[in-house]
């Protein structure tokens, strides 16, 4: 029997894609705020342009990233394909040494296995040695926000507001950019008041972390 009208897998699939965004974002944030010779201002990120979602850092790309959403696939082959696309946008961008990352939902059993070739050229996304699962990812997207208030001193109950308005923020990005002509689009993520997704999700982080301390 068919799925029919069923369209779930799309629906999570895509929902994967822009929760494992943010949570690399929040992830890179926790990095930058370490290091004292970055500047959060030099970064943003590119949605569904040349991959899923690509860094930028003044100008140039710094990390390409394909992110796959498959429950029934376990093994490398069955993402050659998307490999193949990380490396080519990579060799075409203005930075051929950039990272390529390929982000799944499943575990892939033979990744390094001498078959693999892609291996030495795409790293695959993990967090303590596991890929992030569908169910997964907010837990990860907490454990990164809890980490830069607990860094910065605030308390951890703005946790769950923080995490509400990046997902607000990314639904109503997204809507803007559907609503653009596809040939007008802007694929880089901003906003009025700021120019860098990642400065936005920082603002965020500290001012609704200082409403509720």
């Amino acid at each position: 029997m068919g799925r029919g009208n069923d369209a779930i897998p799309t629906w999570s699939g895509f929902n994967y894609q822009g929760k494992m965004m943010l949570l690399y974002v929040l992830e890179l944030i926790n990095q930058i705020a370490k290091d004292k010779n970055k500047d959060i201002d030099a970064y943003s990120v590119e949605l569904e342009k040349t991959e899923d979602f690509c860094i930028i850092c003044d100008s140039e790309y710094k990390s390409f990233h394909q992110v796959k959403a498959y429950l029934s696939k376990d093994k490398w082959n069955s993402y050659s394909k998307a490999m193949d696309k990380l490396l080519k946008h990579r060799a075409e961008s203005n930075n051929p040494t950039a990272k390529c990352y390929l982000t799944v939902a499943k575990e892939i059993k033979d990744w390094d296995d001498a078959s693999n070739t892609y291996n030495v050229s795409v790293e695959l996304y993990k967090r303590a040695s596991k890929v992030v699962g569908v169910c997964d990812v907010r837990n990860e997207i907490d454990t990164e926000i809890l980490a830069y208030l607990k860094s910065k001193g605030y308390s951890d109950k703005a946790e769950e507001i923080v995490y509400g308005e990046l997902c607000l923020f990314l639904d109503d990005s997204i809507a803007r950019m559907h609503k653009q002509d596809s040939k007008k689009r802007k694929y880089i993520i901003d906003d009025v008041s700021y120019k860098y997704i990642l400065y936005i999700m920082y603002r965020y982080i500290v001012y609704y972390a200082r409403v509720l301390t």
